[in-house]
Order: structure tokens, then C-alpha cells, then sequence
């Protein structure tokens, strides 16, 4: 693992060498039991593990043991969503993943190896949203069965087809956490171990969560995702822009004692290559450059939407993030419940806030007070894996919202809202919670005359996943302002 982690679309096309040792590799640790700690499945339960939804898919056959590592709270279900420790506890899950299975290809080849990234979004490869060849194959070079096309994904599938809004915007975002937080490029503070809480960040929201919903299959189950080779590409990509967020310019990541010290109630742990040999316990610290867990990538720029070394100033900076303020300035008045068709609702707005955040959205001279305005979508519930909503802002009565792409805010992929709604769970079924950025939605409906500060329409489209047999529920929808200084 020497190298640097490479653009898995720069390696050659078809079965490489790099791939083929994938699939040698990934065939070989999914012929060993769960009960060994560098076996695929139990790689895979590290993510997410549900024994009874397992033994329905075959992964593991009802009444065979299972190791006491997987339910004990020690490596099972581990995942961190809705979380600022996502990204770090992701990172190490890659390097203990690739040490494993480096080392299988070392066995079985000799050969080194490093995990390569999916570039999904680089604009300058035609074929990148297109799954690499030797995902897609149905057979290895000598005729047998493809281990890297195993698990199942949407049926026929060789590229994803992106919904609205799948893009790098993410990266515009300046700052890691901000204020108490409820926004930022990385998650919600979280104290203590939360497999799902309650604010995702902008990265994870998107891309991250649309890929995996984009993929579909074991992809677009948590309890499943960790078992389709594709995961890790996916996620060595979402690692690859977080590195090149640190590494550019404007950029404030956090620094918390919590973040790097975290969790402060569970020892996050990684297996490492041999037979059961004991795991490392690790903080967000140890994912930092220096760390246990670091690794480097080829390149920072294609397919990032930031060159590090160059200031970013796609949005403008609002100073310190720990001076930022972040403040409801109206909210609806009831859950809201979305079936099989567009569901409304109506936020009364605090109209001064509301004005003021109007009058100082478009500052950009340093030290003026300068605001941004978010919806915010509180403990989100609901049964499905990963559906698909569409929101819309002061959308006419009526109107269809595939005609009024002006009023158009954003879409959400719930990844993993089955676990987080799971009553049951360790998460006592909160839900998950999102942010969208409304800042020049308001401003463009401010300019054409339909921002009334004192009330604001939201409308949610349900999209695939979402019915009237499986519907979900969203507790409350807010309206953020965040307040800064422009520095």
C-alpha cells in the first residue's frame, strides 16, 4: 500500500491487473466465515448488520452462529451517518479494508495492491458515470463466475443516471461545523457513538448518499451496502474529496477536542490483516495527515470541484465558524406525511429575521454582516432503505413540479432512513435530518417578486421508494438563517 490511491478509469480498461486481484481477492475472503474478522461478510456487517434480513438473503443460514463481535457493540454496526465523525470513521473503515485485502493479494499474487476511487464526477471522462467493465462482467478472464458482480444492484445497470442536483456543490461549502451544529460540509456534532443521528452534512448528503441510491441493490441498503465491491470505490472517492477539501485554501476543518478525541462513550475499532489478530482502536485524530489511517490519492483536482493551493471562493466566507450563528426563524406547524403524491406545507416566517436575511444574503465586502438561508428537514422516518424526495419552494397551487424547475430546491436520497427509524435500534428510531441550502433559490424568488418574508410554501415529491402503502413522515421543516461576517 505503498502507492497512492489512483482514478480506478486510469488503471486500463476491462479486467487490469488492479481489478482482476480485486476479484481474486474479494472471492477468496467471501469463502471465509463471518466469524473471521477478515472475512467479506463480516467486513461488510462492520457497516451494517441485521442477522434476521442477512438470513433472508442467503448471507448467512438461520441458525449458524454468529460471532459475538458482531452484536456485542465491539465491530458491528458500526457506521457513522448523520454525523461529523462519517467522514473520519469511513476513512479508517477504507485503510483496514484495503490493508485486508492487499494482503489477500499479496498471498494469492504476490503482487502489491491499493484501492482505487470511482471519479463519478469528472466532467472531463465521458464514461464516468459508467461502472468499471469488470463490475458489469459477467464472468472473470477464465469463464468463471464474476465475484465483483455478485451482489445484486438495480437490475441491468452499467452506468448511474443521475438525478437533479448530483453534483460537487458540496465542496462549495467553507466550513467542516458551524455553530451549534446544524450545518456544514461534515455532519451534526455527535458526543457519543450514533450509528445514525440526526443532521447529515452536505458531503454525505450529497454525493455520497445519491450514489448509493443511485447504485441500488445492497448499495442502497445500509444493512447491506458494505457487501458490494463497488462500496469501497465509492467511498475511497468520497474520502478523495474530503482530502482535497482539507487541502484547499478558505477551507476550516474542525478541531474540536470532541471531533479529534471522539466518541466519547465507544471505542471505534478496525480489524487488520491475519487470522483474528486483535483490532486498533482509533479516534478522528487518527484519520488525520500524520495519522494511523492516513492515505494519499494521485490527484486532488479532477473530478473535486476545488484545486488545493487555490483560495475558493465559491461562497463567500462568513468568518469563524464558531462565530457563526445559526437560528430557526420559522417552522410548520405538523408533521408532515408523504405517500404516493405531492404533500404541502406552510412555514410561518419571523418576517424581521426574514427581511433582514433578504437585505445581507449578497454581501461580499469584509466586515459586513452577511446570511445564508437552509430548509431544514427534522427526524425523518420511514421503512424503506433509501427513497428518493424532491423539494420544491413556493411552488404555485396546483402547479406541476415537473413544470416549475425555478422552485425547484433540491432532492435527498434517505440513505439508511430503515435503520434510523428502526424504533427497536440503538437510535430509538429518531430519524435522520437534512439541510438544503436555499440561499439563491430565495434571492432569484425575492428578485422575481415571490419571497413574502412573513410565510414560505415547501412542497415534497416523493420519488421512488415513497407510496401510499410505504410512506414516510417528516416531523418538522424549518427555516435557517446562518449569520456571519464576510472575512
Amino acid at each position: 500500500m505503498s502507492t497512492s490511491r489512483q482514478d480506478v478509469a486510469k488503471l486500463g480498461p476491462g479486467w487490469n491487473k488492479v481489478l482482476l486481484n480485486y476479484a481474486l481477492a474479494m472471492q477468496a475472503l467471501d469463502e471465509q466465515p463471518i466469524a473471521d474478522r477478515n472475512s467479506w461478510k463480516f467486513l461488510g456487517a462492520m457497516h451494517g448488520f441485521h442477522p434476521q434480513l442477512w438470513i433472508n438473503e442467503r448471507l448467512i443460514k438461520s441458525g449458524a452462529p454468529i460471532p459475538a463481535d458482531l452484536t456485542n457493540h465491539t465491530y458491528g454496526n458500526q457506521c457513522q451517518h448523520g454525523s461529523w465523525y462519517f467522514l473520519s470513521w469511513h476513512r479508517a473503515y477504507l485503510f483496514a479494508f484495503e490493508a485486508i485485502v492487499a494482503a489477500k493479494v499479496k498471498e494469492l499474487t504476490g503482487d502489491d495492491w491499493a484501492l482505487p476511487y470511482w471519479n463519478y464526477l469528472d466532467s472531463s471522462n465521458p464514461q464516468a458515470l459508467y461502472l468499471p467493465d469488470a463490475f458489469v462482467a459477467k464472468t472473470l478472464p477464465d469463464g468463471k463466475p464474476n465475484p465483483l458482480n455478485k451482489y445484486p444492484r438495480r437490475p441491468g445497470i452499467k452506468a448511474i443516471k443521475p438525478v437533479r442536483g448530483f453534483s460537487l456543490e458540496a465542496m462549495d461549502e467553507n466550513d467542516f461545523i458551524v455553530g451549534n451544529g446544524t450545518l456544514g460540509f461534515g455532519g451534526g456534532i455527535t458526543g457519543n457513538f450514533v450509528q445514525f443521528d440526526g443532521v447529515a452534512g452536505e458531503l454525505e448528503t450529497n454525493p455520497h448518499n445519491t450514489v448509493h441510491g443511485l447504485v441500488g441493490g445492497y448499495m442502497g441498503n445500509a444493512l447491506l451496502a458494505g457487501l458490494d465491491p463497488i462500496f469501497w470505490l465509492h467511498h475511497c472517492n468520497i474520502d478523495r474529496l474530503w482530502e482535497a477539501w482539507m487541502n484547499t485554501p478558505g477551507k476550516t476543518m474542525v478541531r474540536d477536542p470532541l471531533w479529534l478525541n471522539g466518541p466519547a462513550d465507544r471505542s471505534f475499532i478496525m480489524p487488520v490483516p491475519g487470522d483474528n489478530a486483535p483490532g486498533v482502536t482509533f479516534t478522528s485524530k487518527d484519520t488525520l495527515k500524520g495519522g494511523k489511517f492516513y492515505r494519499t490519492y494521485d490527484d486532488l483536482i479532477i473530478g473535486t470541484g476545488v484545486t488545493p493551493g487555490v483560495h475558493a471562493v465559491a461562497r463567500v466566507n462568513m468568518g469563524s465558524p464558531s462565530k457563526q450563528t445559526v437560528q430557526p426563524i420559522g417552522a410548520n406547524a405538523a408533521v408532515v406525511k408523504i405517500g404516493g403524491a405531492p404533500v404541502g406545507t406552510h412555514i410561518d416566517l419571523e418576517p424581521t429575521a426574514a427581511a433582514n436575511s433578504m437585505a445581507t444574503m449578497g454581501a461580499t465586502s469584509p466586515g459586513k454582516e452577511v446570511a445564508r438561508l437552509y430548509l431544514s428537514l427534522e427526524s425523518v422516518r420511514g421503512s424503506a432503505p433509501s427513497p428518493l424526495l424532491d423539494v420544491y419552494v413556493n411552488l404555485p397551487e396546483g402547479a406541476d413540479p415537473a413544470l416549475s424547475p425555478d422552485r425547484y430546491a433540491g432532492s435527498l436520497t434517505l440513505f439508511g432512513l430503515n435503520v434510523a427509524s428502526q424504533t427497536d435500534g440503538p437510535h430509538a428510531g429518531s430519524g435522520l435530518g437534512y439541510t438544503i441550502d436555499i440561499t439563491d433559490l430565495a434571492q432569484r424568488l425575492a428578485d422575481a417578486g415571490d419571497f413574502d418574508p412573513n410565510h414560505l410554501r415547501v412542497t415534497l415529491v416523493p420519488g421512488e421508494q415513497i407510496t401510499d402503502e410505504e410512506p414516510i413522515t417528516v416531523e418538522r421543516i424549518s427555516v435557517l438563517k446562518r449569520s456571519g461576517i464576510v472575512s
